[in-house]
C-alpha cells in the first residue's frame, strides 16, 4: 500500500509540473504517468497472483497438518486400547487434540470460503 501512495503523490506531483511548463512537456508527462499506471496494474497482478499461492499452500498445509493430527489421535486410542496410558491421561490428550482439530477445520473453512 505504501507503494500505492508513493506513486500518487508522485503523479499529483507530475500533472502539476505538466500544468506549469509547456504543453509538450505536459503530454510528455501524461505519457510518463499512463506508462506509470500500465507498470502498476502489471505489479498488482503479479502480487495478486502471489497471494492467491500462498493461500494455496496454506489450506495444503492445513490440511496435511489436519491429517497428522487425525494420526496422532489414532495412535494415542490404540495406546489407551492396549492400556498403555490411563484414562484420565487419554481424555486430557483426546480433548487438546480436538481443540487443536476444531481450529484447523475453522482455518480450513475460512481459507475455502474466501475461493
Amino acid at each position: 500500500m505504501m507503494v500505492w501512495s508513493v506513486f500518487f503523490v508522485v503523479s499529483g506531483i507530475v500533472f502539476m509540473l505538466a500544468f506549469i511548463f509547456s504543453p509538450m512537456i505536459g503530454a510528455l508527462i501524461t505519457l510518463a504517468y499512463i506508462m506509470l499506471y500500465v507498470g502498476l496494474s502489471a505489479v498488482f497482478v503479479m502480487v495478486f497472483r502471489e497471494m492467491e499461492n500462498i493461500k494455496k499452500d496454506t489450506l495444503a498445509k492445513l490440511r496435511e497438518r489436519k491429517e497428522e493430527m487425525e494420526e496422532v489421535k489414532k495412535a494415542i486410542s490404540a495406546k489407551y486400547y492396549s492400556k498403555r496410558i490411563d484414562e484420565v491421561s487419554f481424555r486430557d490428550i483426546m480433548k487438546d487434540y480436538e481443540r487443536k482439530l476444531t481450529e484447523i477445520e475453522v482455518k480450513i473453512k475460512r481459507l475455502e470460503k474466501k475461493k
